[in-house]
Formats: C-alpha cells, sequence, structure tokens
C-alpha cells in the first residue's frame, strides 16, 4: 500500500450544486505562457522549465494525529508534525462504517467492514521545530474530516498543522448516522472559525499533542467539492485566514443564491477535467473571479473524487458503487455516481494525480507563508516533473 493512500467513506451522497495570463503546451510538450499585451493581441514565449518537484514525497517529518471536540459536540481531527520516534508507534485506523446509524451498521457484514490505517500516529509526541501554520480542511457533502488522508498527512509531513471539523449539517456521520443529532445547524464558515478555536484552546493545555504548535499568524483553509464552496466563503469571512485552495469549486446555486464574495487572500483552485459532479467550467470561472496572486490547476481525465481518497476503498469489490450494492444498500442511482465519480474505467487513476497535487498545495502555503524565500515548484513547467498525470499550472502571482 502507498503511504498515506488510506480512507474512503462506504457510501457516498449527491452534491448537485479573462486571465491575464495563461499556461498551456505546444504538440511537442513545451509549455508555453501566453500573455496579454495592452492592444489586445498575445505573445507565446517558452515558459521557463522549473522541474523541481520538491514537495512530492513525503516531507521531514513524522504526522502525528488527535482529536477534540468543539462546545456543540460535534468532532475535530487534526493531523500535526511529530517527532521522529513516531515511526515506531502503532498507525492510525478508522473504521468507516462507525459513522452510518447503528440500523445500517447492522446490515454490514463483518467481512465487508475493513478497517483501514492512515499514515499517522495518535498521540504522537509533536516534533520539536514548530510552532506550524495551520491549514484548516473542510469536507464534501456526505464527506468526513478524514475523506482526503493522503493530503492531509502529506500537508502535516510538511511542517503545517491540518484542523478538520465534522460538518455534520452534510457530513456523512450527519446524514445517515446519529452526529447531528441535538447539534445546533451551523454555516459553514462558521464552523471552520470554531474550529480554528477549538485547536488553539487545545493547544493551551500542556498535556495537548498541539501544545504551543500552532502559529496562529499563518493560517490557511482548503476544501474538497462542498468543502471548497466552504473554504472560498471562509477565506472572505474570516480575518484570521490568509490563503485558500479550492479543489474542485462551483457556484450553480438555485435560484437567485449568489456566491460568496471574492477573498481578497492569495488562493489556488484545482480542477478535473472530467468532472461530472461540478463541471470543469464552473472552477474554471470561480478562478477567473479571483484576484491575484492566484494559481489554477488542471488535471487532465481526473474526475470529482480526485482531491481525495474515496477511490481507493473496495477497488476488488468494483469501488464504492460496487462496495454499496455488495453490503446491500440500496441507495438511489445518483447517490452512486457521486461515490464513482472519477473511480471509473477510463477516468485519471486518483494516484497518479496525487504527486502533483500534493506538491502544489505544499507550494503554495510555503510560498505564501513565506517559507520558502523565493518561489518553489510553483513556474509551469513544474508540471513536466509529474510524468504519470497531464497536468497543466496557469500562475498569476501578481
Amino acid at each position: 500500500m502507498l503511504r498515506r493512500r488510506a480512507l474512503a467513506p462506504l457510501l457516498a451522497l449527491a452534491l448537485l450544486g479573462s486571465l491575464a495570463a495563461c499556461s498551456s503546451s505546444d504538440s511537442d510538450g513545451t509549455p508555453t505562457t501566453t500573455a496579454a499585451k495592452g492592444d489586445g493581441t498575445t505573445t507565446t514565449k517558452p515558459a521557463d522549465v522549473g522541474t523541481d518537484a520538491a514537495y512530492e514525497g513525503d516531507g521531514p517529518h513524522q504526522v502525528g494525529t488527535t482529536s477534540f471536540a468543539l462546545a456543540d459536540g460535534r468532532r475535530v481531527v487534526a493531523w500535526y508534525p511529530a517527532a521522529d520516534a513516531a515511526e515506531d508507534q502503532p498507525k492510525e485506523t478508522f473504521d468507516i462504517a462507525s459513522l452510518l446509524s447503528p440500523a445500517l451498521q447492522a446490515k454490514i457484514p463483518a467481512d465487508k467492514r475493513p478497517i483501514y490505517e492512515i499514515d499517522a500516529h495518535p498521540g504522537a509526541d509533536q516534533a520539536t521545530d514548530g510552532p506550524f501554520p495551520v491549514v484548516l480542511f473542510s469536507h464534501g457533502y456526505a464527506g468526513f474530516p478524514e475523506q482526503s488522508a493522503d493530503l492531509v498527512t502529506h500537508l502535516a509531513s510538511w511542517g503545517f498543522v491540518v484542523v478538520a471539523p465534522d460538518h455534520v449539517e452534510r457530513s456523512l456521520s450527519g446524514l445517515l448516522g446519529v452526529a447531528a443529532k441535538g447539534v445546533p445547524k451551523q454555516t459553514d464558515p462558521k464552523v471552520l472559525s470554531l474550529a480554528l478555536d477549538a485547536a488553539i484552546g487545545d493547544a493551551k493545555r500542556e498535556q495537548s499533542p498541539l501544545h504551543d504548535l500552532l502559529d496562529v499568524d499563518r493560517v490557511a483553509v482548503v476544501g474538497h467539492s462542498a468543502g471548497a464552496g466552504a473554504a472560498y466563503a471562509e477565506a472572505t469571512a474570516e480575518p484570521r485566514v490568509k490563503a485558500f485552495i479550492s479543489y474542485s469549486v462551483g457556484f450553480q446555486g438555485e435560484g437567485d443564491e449568489a456566491p460568496p464574495a471574492t477573498p481578497k487572500v492569495p488562493g489556488m483552485v484545482m480542477a478535473g477535467t472530467d468532472d461530472g459532479i461540478i463541471p470543469f467550467a464552473e472552477s474554471e470561472k470561480v478562478y477567473a473571479a479571483m484576484a491575484a496572486p492566484k494559481y489554477f490547476v488542471k488535471i487532465d481525465g481526473a474526475g470529482h473524487l480526485v482531491f481525495s481518497d474515496l477511490c481507493l476503498i473496495g477497488r476488488d469489490l468494483g469501488g464504492l458503487a460496487g462496495l454499496i450494492k455488495e453490503v446491500g444498500l440500496d441507495l438511489p442511482a445518483q447517490f452512486s455516481r457521486l461515490a464513482s465519480d472519477g473511480c471509473e474505467q477510463g477516468d485519471l487513476d486518483p494516484v497518479k494525480a496525487f504527486p502533483a497535487i500534493d506538491h502544489l498545495s505544499v507550494a503554495f502555503l510555503r510560498s505564501t507563508f513565506g517559507i520558502d524565500e523565493a518561489p518553489v515548484g510553483l513556474e509551469p513547467g513544474v508540471t513536466k516533473a509529474f510524468t504519470e498525470a497531464k497536468v497543466t499550472l496557469t500562475a498569476d502571482p501578481g
């Protein structure tokens, strides 16, 4: 099993909701940059081919994990840079079926209820070179905090504390479990801000693995799908947030519903061209409306779930859709569609895209927070390093 390639929900529900410069590739694969001129014409020149994908692999830290609760009882999970000794400790395990109601769990045979391993170590001693920037993570519709285990643990290995609340208003445990029972409804940005407050509070406890580990002057927010919209909105509403990344984002509200105000902080949008849930063009629109500095990552052939670990579960049973059928859960066809978008034959294998997603996420955050004296791996040519997926990076650093 690949490092940190773990976790996905047993089932999922449906979510239906001009550039100054852009990069592309010539027919021979040479990256080019097209820039707008004042007279309305464009010029094309070879782009700098920076192939330093420095953050593609694991970072220098082991990863620890801990959890705590908000005042209303909803669960928050955190992953953080841990000491080297954590490598010898047990790894985090997660029973995805435990998110379901007792009645639904009773329908799942024991041999169809696997326990999944995440490459993080519960309660491990923290790394000693902190404090570290904080990254809030917002999961997708019918998702959960651990849904993008590869991404959150990768960020932690590179020196970020990731804080992920359970949006019980739309999470798997809230929709098909009991996590929402007795919990007042909150907006996504409110939940994310409360999670940040709770993490700061937990870090004041001497016995907490997060004790004095958070750099609260450097906070970012990231999210996938419904969580991508939440990250965008939080970047506008929360003054402590200094950057955001939205993975598969679009605002297709019904009626006169308007998208959130445009964030004034640096942002990155990533999207798969074959996304059947949030069309690629919607993510392009979001990026076009953003202010610089901004970055857009296009992943050819990738579906909606490429930014999560959801396609990796039950592959021997035909993926999530096959697993749903195997355990006898009778769900509408559109639910299975969300559970399989990006996981089917012909879609880009998400594992092939993970290196680009991981590297570009880390590179953007490190550059934005000034961790790197100069940007590393954010030139359009860096995508030449990712040979198993066709990735295009559009950069408008302002």
